[in-house]
């Protein structure tokens, strides 16, 4: 077994035969932390994407727990495994902080529930707003506190702190 939990070799993705992603080769270890940096427009939510197995590499190989991910299957087991907070921080609108909490924990049976308490204190969540009324910010807040509490064994975040003040994002 290896000790990566994330292996690419010249992985690529292109669009209309330009490349958007161009021979990316990374091997993250366990309990390492990695960021990808670069302007946008640079590949860094297309490579994530092919990571868990949303976008599928032109070419080039990847491995994430093992699991290849342009196999439809394993990439399923891949997203079972991992938290993924995208850019876009898409919830439930019509529901409220309380209800997409308890929604969310009913399917991580590893939820943290120290950890639900800990961020709705520090991210000053207010359980009975409706996520629609959400500024940018405290979305972003509650899309961290559903992923940072899943009990996820990888975690992987797109522009984690859109929205955030620089205050709030120091801390």
């Amino acid at each position: 077994m290896s000790d990566h939990v994330i292996e690419t070799t010249y992985l690529r993705k292109s669009y209309g035969g330009e490349d958007v992603v161009s021979g990316l080769c990374l091997s993250v270890s366990h309990g390492s932390v990695y960021g990808f940096l670069g302007r946008n427009g640079a590949g860094k939510t297309t490579s994530i994407k092919m990571l868990l197995g949303i976008v599928h590499p032109t070419s080039g190989e990847g491995m994430v727990f093992g699991k290849r991910i342009d196999n439809r299957n394993e990439s399923v087991e891949i997203r079972k495994r991992t938290a993924f907070v995208p850019e876009d921080k898409r919830l439930y609108d019509y529901m409220t902080v309380a209800q997409i909490i308890r929604f969310t924990r009913s399917f991580y049976p590893a939820w943290r529930s120290d950890l639900e308490k800990t961020y709705l204190r520090r991210f000053e969540l207010d359980l009975s707003k409706k996520v629609k009324i959400l500024s940018k910010g405290m979305r972003t807040k509650l899309a961290l506190l559903l992923s940072l509490c899943r009990g996820a064994d990888l975690l992987i975040l797109d522009e984690p702190t859109e929205g955030l003040d620089p205050a709030i994002s120091a801390r």
